[in-house]
């Protein structure tokens, strides 16, 4: 569903450890079909997903979310402050310092809001702790859902939906299918705002991005959050990377594979070799021609309202207002 970078990159080892050692030390967990379950059956909804189906409360009060972009900003884009939810593995995993996605930039949005762990090694024993009625989770903490769908209901979310699919369908779980048709109208009338603050100054102009992390070039999957929005703008993608249905890195000498009109290079962190210093990053036509841009990798990772806004805000920088540095050529 996301970037590439901020999973699948740790084992499950982690994630077995943790919960090894955190169920030895908690209660036993409530199931949501006894008698002291936060919901009963006629109050609530079944929910189908991968794993099974779970009978969610018609309007749950005490969410956890153990996934950021999608579904942490999808929940307070509702409205809606869970209690509890993980942060990027980026950080100490206590706090928002790993300095990644939306809480980044909006802390005030994820005041109050306890953490449960990490991405995706949720602790069992502080999601007990907040006694939620409703763990909303994706694919990567996946062997924590035994234990989980005993202390409330829980849903896997699909991590192979668009951006908008996966907003609508935390909407319908928590019953705010309204709401979400608000706040996609609001994005909407911004698309095209933007592009008719663009107009035709980008027609026939091909667009590609790649990633920068850990001094190695990457490329994004077709489902990446800025492609998504680009085709609602009606931008022009590098064929070749709608080609891909995974993330994958690349060496330097497939860049040229990769040249274009007009260049982005997300960058997650202050690289110990800067990117622009790279030989043959120098050598693409869209640096000689100062299209090429780093881009800050914590607003161009997202996948939901609130990320697409920011997003929004960023690109509009360098499409509209175009007072952004390129990549300077050397000479």
């Amino acid at each position: 569903m996301h970037h590439p970078v901020r999973r699948w990159i740790r084992p499950f080892l982690l994630l077995t450890v943790s919960l090894l050692l955190t169920i030895a030390g908690c209660h036993q967990p409530v199931t949501q079909n006894s008698p002291t379950a936060t919901s009963t059956v006629s109050e609530c909804k079944v929910v189908k997903h991968r794993l099974g189906e779970a009978c969610v409360p018609l309007k749950p009060e005490r969410i956890i979310a153990l996934e950021v972009p999608a579904i942490l900003d999808s929940l307070l884009a509702l409205g809606i402050k869970p209690v509890g939810t993980v942060v990027d593995y980026f950080g100490n995993g206590q706090d928002w310092s790993g300095e990644r996605y939306f809480p980044a930039l909006l802390p005030e949005l994820v005041e109050g809001i306890e953490i449960v762990g990490v991405e995706p090694t949720p602790s069992i024993e502080k999601i007990l702790q907040l006694k939620p009625d409703l763990i909303l989770m994706v694919a990567q903490s996946e062997p924590a859902y035994e234990q989980l769908s005993k202390i409330a209901p829980s849903v896997i979310i699909d991590s192979k939906l668009s951006i908008k699919e996966n907003f609508r369908n935390i909407a319908e779980i928590v019953g705010q299918e309204a709401k979400a048709g608000e706040v996609l109208a609001q994005y909407q009338a911004r698309i095209e705002s933007f592009a008719e603050q663009l107009g035709d100054r980008l027609a026939g102009v091909e667009i590609s991005v790649l990633g920068y992390h850990e001094n190695q070039i990457y490329v994004p999957s077709n489902l990446a959050s800025y492609f998504q929005v680009f085709k609602d703008l009606e931008l022009s993608i590098k064929p070749l990377l709608l080609e891909r249905e995974e993330w994958g890195y690349i060496s330097a000498e497939a860049l040229s594979d990769y040249d274009a009109d007009l260049m982005f290079f997300t960058e997650l962190n202050n690289p110990s070799e800067p990117l622009y210093q790279k030989p043959l990053i120098q050598s693409l036509e869209a640096v000689k021609n100062s299209q090429a841009y780093i881009v800050d990798g914590r607003i161009w990772e997202f996948y939901g309202p609130i990320g697409m806004d920011l997003f929004l805000d960023d690109l509009s920088k360098y499409l509209l207002d175009e007072q952004q540095e390129p990549i300077s050529p050397t000479e």
